[in-house]
């Protein structure tokens, strides 16, 4: 019976063992596929956790742009059973026409996005509501709480998170941070499996755009620009407030504007910078780099005299003046003085087109204006092999090329800072989510393009402009100023137009040690009565601003009656 007993007890373990290695076998061969489907289906899932995005401060700390707890409002119309209904509800708080969300609600969709950022407000009434097939999704917005202020500078983000214009878009790297993700294991419904963590990387928050605008001289600077362009009736404008020897942009208004937070009701003119993305003829505010050339080059001095008739015959054609009846002989202070484009095509005339393009290329106009903003132009020029006598003695007084208002102030700015030219920035700092400094932007000598000296004589000439030419009407009284107008003709198709034009003023205060540096140009289609002259339009807009810096800076006043009008040499 022992031995029974163990010969079956044998039997049976060999049994059972050829039963576990013929389930191995089918597990292994038949089975191979459709286990192998079953072990992929317990997945590895990403979730990308966003960062926030870093805020944008003006110099004296204003916030420009700033994350705000914002709400989506979807919709699943495959669940609605009464649209109507429920659009005539939701269009009492969404920016959408009753007709529009019935439509949408209608469609028999799994998903319809109705609003990307409502206020939790908003999304509060609608979840009181209780509608059928409607969800609020929490996101986080961004708000500009200052609304129009610098808009084109500031920019706007889109509904997927980046920056769309201005510094949101420039520097949108640097503000959006970097987004952090969690992995876990999850089954095929999606259930989290335990040990379910696999990797949690935080989200790193974007940090923070000081820029160089001064949130009240950009205020005054938009304020006046407003005033400027509709009194002009203009069709838009832009001005420039600069500091003359660390080239910090204190103020870049644009007239039209629009609000960032509506920004898709904005207009393309709206939106456009026309500080930096439009170049133009500059006009009679060229006259400066055209004076620096000849004077650096030793071809001519304050004192040389030109005889002026109100035209020039160059190459048989008649260039005329703006005044058609000329001053007769006048020295080139005094060309400068009262803006004569004659004396400026026989200034260009004598330095030559080799010589002013490599003066053109020292004022920096031979690229954009590397300012910090996107849709930085450069200059419009014709090539130098291809410039013949008349393209240069118009462009002696700024009509034959286009520079924008950046690029422009840039280079007069270097006669205003004693020879040296200084490369302009809107971006001051970037700072950690703390508020710690990362990065300043350093001052930067782009170059020399002349001396003291010579810098000092056209100071003079620019300040005689301001206090006895065609520059009065940009006067400050109790200030010393210099300046420069200018009035040019747009190139339309290649052709010069006879009823587009830009009018612009130019001036650096105080004198003789001026801090700051401002350009004022207004643009017109078709201007509708007389005023679209620099001295008429742009030169009032000036001395508001100015005014208000004097005021803002407490820089007391200084000068007579004249207002400097009767001042010797600036020493």
């Amino acid at each position: 019976m022992a031995r029974w007993r163990a010969l079956w007890l044998i039997l049976g373990v060999a049994a059972f063992m050829t039963f576990q290695v013929g389930r191995l076998v089918m597990i292994q061969v038949a089975q191979k596929k459709s286990l192998t489907a079953y072990e992929t289906s317990f997945q590895l899932k990403h979730i990308v956790l966003p960062a926030s995005r870093g805020e944008i401060i003006s110099a004296n700390g204003n916030v420009l742009a700033m994350n705000v707890p914002r709400d989506q409002v979807v919709a699943a119309p495959h669940y609605i059973t009464n649209p109507g209904q429920e659009a005539r509800q939701l269009a009492r708080y969404l920016p959408f026409s009753y007709h529009t969300l019935v439509q949408v609600l209608s469609n028999g969709s799994w998903y319809a996005m109705l609003d990307t950022s409502v206020t939790p407000h908003v999304a509060a009434q609608i979840n009181k509501l209780q509608l059928t097939g409607i969800s609020i999704i929490p996101v986080t917005g961004r708000l500009y709480p200052d609304g129009t202020l610098a808009s084109q500078v500031v920019g706007m983000v889109g509904n997927s998170g980046k920056g769309l214009a201005g510094i949101e878009y420039q520097d949108n790297r640097i503000l959006a941070g970097k987004a952090g993700h969690w992995t876990v294991r999850v089954d095929p419904q999606g259930q989290p499996l335990l040990p379910w963590q696999k990797a949690y990387v935080p989200p790193k928050a974007g940090n923070t755009v000081q820029l160089t605008i001064d949130s009240n001289i950009e205020a005054a600077a938009q304020k006046w620009l407003k005033w400027g362009v509709k009194r002009a009736k203009a069709t838009n404008g832009t001005a420039i407030v600069m500091n003359i020897h660390t080239g910090a942009v204190l103020a870049m208004a644009n007239w039209p504007n629009f609000n960032p937070n509506n920004y898709a009701q904005a207009t393309p003119l709206e939106v456009n910078n026309y500080a930096v993305q439009d170049p133009f003829p500059p006009g009679s505010i060229f006259k400066p780099v055209t004076a620096t050339a000849a004077l650096t080059l030793g071809l001519v001095t304050p004192n040389t005299r030109f005889y002026t008739n109100g035209y020039k015959i160059v190459d048989g054609v008649r260039i005329n003046d703006w005044n058609p009846y000329g001053w007769g002989w006048i020295t080139l202070t005094k060309g400068l003085e009262v803006s004569s484009d004659q004396v400026f095509m026989d200034v260009a005339l004598k330095v030559g087109a080799t010589a002013l393009y490599h003066f053109m290329n020292l004022f920096q106009f031979n690229h954009p204006s590397n300012v910090g903003l996107p849709g930085d132009s450069g200059d419009v020029q014709i090539p130098l092999s291809q410039v013949n006598p008349v393209d240069l003695a118009t462009m002696g007084f700024g009509q034959g090329t286009a520079v924008t208002a950046m690029q422009m102030i840039t280079a007069d700015n270097a006669v205003a800072n004693n020879g040296v030219l200084v490369q302009p920035h809107i971006v001051k700092a970037i700072l950690s989510p703390s508020g710690s400094v990362i990065k300043k932007t350093p001052v930067t000598v782009e170059s020399r393009p002349t001396t003291p000296v010579v810098a000092k004589e056209i100071q003079h000439m620019m300040t005689l402009e301001a206090t006895s030419g065609t520059g009065v009407p940009a006067q400050v009284p109790g200030y010393i100023i210099a300046g420069k107008t200018g009035t040019s003709q747009k190139i339309i198709n290649g052709k010069t137009s006879n009823n587009e034009f830009v009018a612009s003023y130019l001036g650096y205060a105080p004198m003789p040690h001026p801090k700051f540096i401002m350009l004022v140009s207004i643009n017109f289609n078709h201007p509708v009565g007389k005023l679209f002259y620099g001295d008429q339009v742009s030169a009032p807009v000036w001395s508001h601003i100015a005014s208000y810096i004097f005021k803002y800076w407490k820089i007391k006043p200084y000068a007579g009656p004249d207002n400097g009008a009767r001042s010797g040499p600036i020493p």
